[in-house]
């Protein structure tokens, strides 16, 4: 007897099926999907943060202004001219004007001074006040 060895014949597949290209590109879909929803979250957490760190250093300078003049500057402007800011600290992390009003609504709260927050309007839960901002639970 011969010993016959037989071969297959035929051609080596190589590369992906569709429906494995398919499954790879809607994991990656997923996954980007998630990425986004995080880094969105984390980005609104830092433009608090920083709104944060703005509302401190007006307040801080609106106190200043009050010792030397005796009095609130009528307009955060008057702050930038009176170069106790510098120009451009007068937004919020997501770009709005803060909101500003030399009349207090009680002695311990001499002026108003917040951002409207991510939703860009005043008298939300979103919103960030200067006297009430470190009594919010951090993100």
């Amino acid at each position: 007897m011969k010993n016959r060895t037989t071969r297959r014949s035929g051609l080596v597949r190589a590369g992906f099926s569709l429906l494995e290209l398919t499954l790879v590109i809607a994991i990656m879909g997923i996954l980007i999907a998630v990425t986004t929803i995080a880094i969105g979250a984390r980005g609104d957490a830092a433009k608090a943060k920083a709104s944060m760190a703005s509302l401190r250093t007006i307040s801080t300078s609106l106190k200043e202004y009050h010792l030397t003049h005796n009095a609130y500057p009528p307009d955060l402007r008057t702050l930038i001219t009176a170069k106790y800011i510098e120009d451009g600290g007068l937004r919020d992390g997501w770009n709005s004007d803060f909101v500003y009003d030399p009349r207090g609504t009680s002695p311990d709260r001499p002026f108003i001074l917040a951002s409207c927050g991510p939703d860009k309007v005043l008298g939300n839960e979103d919103d960030i006040d200067v006297w009430t901002m470190n009594l919010k639970p951090a993100n």
